[in-house]
Order: structure tokens, then C-alpha cells, then sequence
């Protein structure tokens, strides 16, 4: 979802007591930003920062470039500012930092690396006016492939040449190999083609003194010949579905065979979700999802035996469009992908999907959030929509639907319709997806030696979103293995648009919140919530709904006079960790009356999808191997959670 359709997002129960008292109770707290209320002063220490005991002395610890740290007092000494600086901020110091050795970290957002599915890798410049001629000139595309290919070589281009460093042509996968790439300052251009890109200035932080990895040709020794991948099938087992399951295990006992025969039975592993309705709620279900078999633990055998089981309910669910997100859900977050390099799910179904704000949906999660969901754990989802005559109604819908849902970075839709819901079709469809993907674990050096942006097979969208998504998943495996960090480098200027096609992010943007953060954003989104659906009944309310809610979240209510807060950002109802970020989002920039003269299907349709992000910040809450800390002398009270900025207000 592109970060300009960004919507408020009203949350429930993250888990944590809102109550509970700040972690610098015990001591002193650090010092505040300028015109802030709850935000603390961090700088990150550039290459050669010296901890000292006290401030002006020239001997100390010496730290890894860009550790972050929060400041606590600022001292003058030998004509030079200090910090007192410490890892958290629970009251405890570490020394002091000479100012000149640090860099503010005025905002948390930072920048992580965006799949490669279709892209050019990113080079970093030293200065923005180098950056900004560079993606201006009519050969950018060309010369960045030269320079990289140049990079390659020598491992990096000297110390006068104006691009400093390049994104590694492994993945480097932020859950595996954390890092940061902190946005010290941004700002938006038109290029002479027309097209608005954004230069933004970062430094590179990770969790190890960055290392220059120079890009080396992909052979065996890297590893790619243990490239294996998992492949769930997530199916509709409702009323109408039974000759399809029928059709997808005869499909899959082919591919089987074929997976054996290539010897790569043991690196492609196959696993099954089916889902019906919540028997609780309708009659005849025997479950709302269930794993029948976990690609983790079933083998070829054990797979068939499993797609043997599954049966169509002889019932009708509660409405046309089913729980489909339950059982994706259940796929997502019962099944364990960190084991597989290729992380794919074939979802199949003849009906649209129940939406977060349907009451029959179980996970109330949007089809926006649910993709969400998949793309921060890595997989891809390709949709198997059955156009039965039956729903003819409902194909719109649901193709819509599902576009959005399997939309993978830089390559569009993995959606596959199978017209008229032809039986035969289907299982040959079936059949093609899983062969292709069996193709790629088989040799997926071919599948890094195609060029990024051309397709593999004329003709064959299969075959060609397969290598287009493959070539990500196989750089993201190598780059787990290898431990690829991001580039070695301090400051420097980037795009966040591919050279080659302005469409397409370099990075994806993310806001570093901590669990106090989360839940304050989940009690402030709630009751703005509650207030919108009030002036939905009375619009002429609006300011005192708004004042109410203030109030109750102890923010400053004279700030929503008429005439003084044109918006949100500015009425300041929306916590201090949001204001004033670069990358901003439309809703939070809606001025008031736009909002009152809003249709009620309009206003409706924002409610909706803000109630609908619930359940994915639970996730986010619940996600602890996601949670990281900064400084590992911090307190875990100071861990963050790197939020992807479309998920925010």
C-alpha cells in the first residue's frame, strides 16, 4: 500500500500496561528534544569515538562506529561540547562522548533494503548534489550498472569518486543480520523526466563493525546448491470446493514424482492449510483452519496421505465470501519458514475473502494488512481464483481482493485466474506452478543468471512471476547464509527509487517503536476511532469528540480550537514519535473540514480499514524475535520494533 493512502489505525490490547512507570524512574531521565514532551535526545557515535570518564578527557573506550546512545547531560570542555551519554534510558551512564564524534538521530525512522525482484541495487554518493545529477542524467541506468559491475572488481571505487558504496548483491535480511540505515535528513525531487523521487541521507549501522564485502560471482561455493523452499498450499475447503482438492492432489502426486526424480524431493517440502468457517458459529463446520500438513515435518508420503484428508463441508459457510485469512494466517504464523530459503504459498479459492471489518472474520485483518503479514516474513503468495459460474457476482470483488493480497515488490500481482472454473484447467495450472518451482530448487543458478527485468518464458506469466520472485527469495537465502551485512560506509545520499523504473522502492520504510510507544499508539488511535464514529451521527460534534478524546489521553485539548489545528499532526493528538517524520502520511495531513464533508461510505471505508490493522499490531507485539536492542548495554525496556511505515498513522 503505497505510504500516501496510509489510514489512522485503531488498535486493541497489545499487552502492555499503559500504566507502568518509565524506565528512568529510578534515576534521572534523559534529556528531552527541543519543544518535546516525551521524546529523548540519541546520537549515534561516528568511526573512532572515544567513551571517556569525564568530559575533555582525551583517552577512553573505544566503541563501534554508530552505536546509538541517549543523551543525558551536555558540558562544555577545552572550548568543545560533551555528552553524557548511556546505552538506555533507565537513568544509567556510560561516559562521556565528545559532540564532535557523534551524529543527532533526530527521528526513528530509518530505511531497510526492498526485495530485489526487479530493481537495480542502490549506490550511495557522498554528496546530494552528486546524487541528485547522477538518477537526472539520460544514462543513470547504464552507469549504474557499469559502477556496480566496477564495485565488483575492486571493492569499491576510491576515496575521490563521488559514490561511496553500493547495496550488497546479496539480500541482507534484516531479521537475521540486523541493521539500520537511520534517515539524518530527506528531501523530495522532481526529476527532468517528471517523476518525484526522494533523496534521503543515512548512515549504515549494524549489529558488527561494518565489513566491505565486495560483490563476487555467484558459484557452488557460495552455497546456492542448498537452496531449498517450502510450498503450502492454503485451500478452500468449503461446500463447493471438493473437485478441486480432488484435482490438487492428483496435480501434486505428478509433481511429487517429478520432485523425486530430479532428486530434490528432500529441498522442496510441500505443506497443506485448509479452512471452512468457525464451527462454533456455523453448522456442520469441523474447523476454522487446520494444518493437515506442515512442510517442516511431512515428507512426499506423508503429504499425499494429508491432501487424502481433506474434505469439503457438506454445510454452507455463513456468507459467500469466506474466512479465507484464517487459514493464511494459520499458515503465517504456525508454520515455521526461517527454515527455507523459497517461501511460497498457493492459495486457492472460489470466493471472495471476508474483510477485516466483516463480524464472520476471525483474524480482522484487511487483505492490505494479510499481504502485510506475509511480505515481513518473507513469503510469497500466488492466487488461484476459481471464476465459477456460480460466483459470477462475486468475481469482481474477489479478483480485486486478491490482486492486492499477492502484489509482490517489483513485480505486480502473483493472481492467476482459472476461467469458468474449469476443473482441468485448474489441476493443469496446479500442476505448472508447482513444477516451476520445483524447475527453480532444482537450478537456481539460472534463476540468478536471468536478468532482473526480463522475462524468463514469452507468453508464460507462471514461469516468469516464478523466476521474477525467485530470484529474490534465492538472493535473500544467499545472503542469510553468507551473513551479508549492509554496506561498510557513514554518511551518504541514496534515491529511494530504482534508476531504471521510478516505480519501483529501493527501500522500505520503517519507525522504530518501543513496546511503551506501540501501546500508546494503540490507546490514541482507539479513541480517535470511537470519536469518528460519533461524528459519523453528528458531524457538527467533531471538535468536542476530538476534545473529549484528548482529554481521556491527556493531550492538550485547547490545541483543537477551530481555526488553530488545521489537522491532526497538528492538533497533536497523535503521540510525539510521529510528529514531524519525513515520510508523512495523507490522512494525518486531512484537514477537518475535508473530513466532515466526507461521504458516510467514504468516512466508513477509513474507519474500517483503521479497525482493521488491530490484529496486525498484535502481531507485531507478539513477534519477539523481532524485537532488537540498539545498544546491547540498554535495558529491554528500550527494545524497538522496526514498524513498517505504511502500518502507521
Amino acid at each position: 500500500m503505497p505510504i500516501r493512502r496510509r489510514e489512522l489505525v485503531a488498535l486493541a490490547g497489545l499487552g502492555g500496561s499503559l500504566s507502568a512507570p518509565p524506565l528512568w524512574a529510578q534515576g534521572k531521565a534523559p534529556l528531552l528534544m527541543d519543544g518535546k514532551k516525551t521524546l529523548f535526545q540519541k546520537v549515534l557515535t561516528r568511526p573512532g569515538a572515544l567513551l571517556a570518564a569525564k568530559a575533555g578527557d582525551a583517552a577512553g573506550k573505544p566503541l563501534e562506529p554508530f552505536s546509538v546512545f541517549f543523551v543525558y547531560e551536555r558540558a562544555d570542555a577545552g572550548g568543545k561540547p560533551w555528552l553524557l551519554v548511556g546505552a538506555g534510558s533507565d537513568g544509567k551512564t556510560q561516559g562521556w562522548l565528545s559532540a564532535d564524534a557523534t551524529v543527532p538521530w533526530r527521528h526513528m525512522i530509518t530505511l531497510s533494503f526492498a526485495v530485489p525482484t526487479n530493481r537495480q541495487r542502490v549506490l550511495f554518493f557522498r554528496e546530494r548534489q552528486g546524487l541528485t545529477d547522477f538518477v537526472n542524467a539520460d544514462s543513470a541506468a547504464a552507469e549504474t550498472g557499469r559502477l556496480l559491475k566496477e564495485i565488483g572488481a575492486k571493492g569499491n571505487l576510491g576515496p575521490t569518486h563521488p559514490v561511496i558504496a553500493a547495496e550488497p548483491d546479496r539480500f541482507v535480511d534484516l531479521q537475521k543480520q540486523f541493521y539500520l540505515l537511520p534517515v539524518l535528513e530527506a528531501a523530495s525531487t522532481v526529476l527532468k523526466t517528471g517523476h518525484r523521487t526522494r533523496v534521503v541521507k543515512v548512515a549504515s549501522v549494524t549489529r558488527d563493525a561494518p565489513v566491505a564485502q565486495p560483490a563476487q560471482a555467484v558459484d557452488n561455493s557460495t552455497g546456492i546448491d542448498n537452496f531449498n523452499a517450502a510450498v503450502v498450499f492454503v485451500i478452500d475447503a468449503t461446500s463447493s470446493m471438493q473437485p478441486y482438492i480432488d484435482r490438487t492432489r492428483a496435480a501434486m502426486e505428478e509433481v511429487l514424482k517429478q520432485a523425486e526424480a530430479a532428486k530434490v524431493g528432500n529441498r522442496i517440502r510441500f505443506g497443506l492449510v485448509a479452512f471452512q468457517d468457525d464451527p462454533a458459529k456455523a453448522k456442520g463446520m469441523e474447523y476454522l483452519a487446520k494444518i493437515f500438513a506442515d512442510p517442516n515435518q511431512t515428507a512426499r508420503e506423508q503429504f499425499l496421505a494429508a491432501i487424502q484428508g481433506v474434505k469439503a463441508t457438506q454445510s454452507s459457510t455463513r456468507a459467500y465470501a469466506e474466512d479465507s485469512y484464517a487459514g493464511l494466517d494459520d499458515a503465517l504464523r504456525k508454520i515455521n519458514w526461517n527454515n527455507f530459503g523459497g517461501r511460497y504459498i498457493v492459495f486457492i479459492s472460489d470466493a471472495s475473502a471476508r474483510e477485516g471489518n466483516s463480524p464472520f472474520a476471525s483474524t480482522r485483518l484487511s487483505t492490505d494488512q494479510m499481504r502485510a503479514h506475509a511480505q515481513e516474513r518473507g513469503v510469497a503468495i500466488y492466487a488461484m481464483h476459481l471464476k465459477t459460474p456460480e460466483g459470477k457476482a462475486d468475481h469482481a470483488l474477489a479478483e480485486a481482493q486478491y490482486k492486492r493480497l499477492s502484489a509482490w515488490p517489483g513485480k505486480g500481482a502473483l493472481y492467476f485466474p482459472v476461467e469458468a472454473g474449469d476443473p482441468a484447467r485448474f489441476e493443469a495450472g496446479v500442476k505448472h506452478m508447482a513444477s516451476a518451482l520445483v524447475d527453480q530448487v532444482k537450478a537456481p543458478q539460472k534463476t540468478l543468471a536471468a536478468p532482473a527485468a526480463a522475462p524468463a518464458a514469452k507468453g508464460d506469466a507462471v514461469q516468469e512471476s516464478v523466476d521474477a520472485v525467485g530470484r529474490a527469495m534465492v538472493l535473500a537465502f544467499l545472503g542469510r547464509q553468507q551473513g551479508v551485512k549492509s554496506p561498510a560506509m557513514f554518511e551518504a545520499w541514496a534515491s529511494d527509487r530504482d534508476v531504471r523504473n521510478r516505480e519501483i522502492p529501493a527501500f522500505t520504510v520503517r519507525v522504530l517503536l518501543t513496546k511503551n510507544q506501540l501501546s500508546d499508539l494503540q490507546s490514541t488511535v482507539r479513541r480517535l476511532v470511537e470519536a469518528y464514529e460519533k461524528t459519523q451521527l453528528d458531524p457538527g460534534s467533531f471538535f468536542n469528540q476530538l476534545r473529549s478524546a484528548a482529554v481521556a489521553m491527556g493531550r492538550d485539548p485547547s490545541r483543537l480550537g477551530q481555526g488553530k489545528a488545521k489537522n491532526l499532526e497538528e492538533a497533536g493528538l497523535m503521540g510525539e514519535y510521529l510528529e514531524g517524520l519525513p515520510y508523512q502520511s495523507q490522512v494525518m495531513g486531512i484537514d477537518f473540514s475535508t473530513w466532515t464533508n466526507m461521504s458516510v461510505g467514504q468516512s466508513q471505508s477509513i474507519i474500517d480499514n483503521l479497525k482493521s490493522l488491530v490484529a496486525l499490531y498484535q502481531r507485531f507485539h507478539d513477534d519477539v524475535d523481532r524485537w532488537v536492542k540498539l545498544n546491547p548495554a540498554a535495558s529491554d525496556g528500550d527494545k524497538v520494533f522496526p514498524v513498517p511505515i505504511d502500518s502507521l498513522p
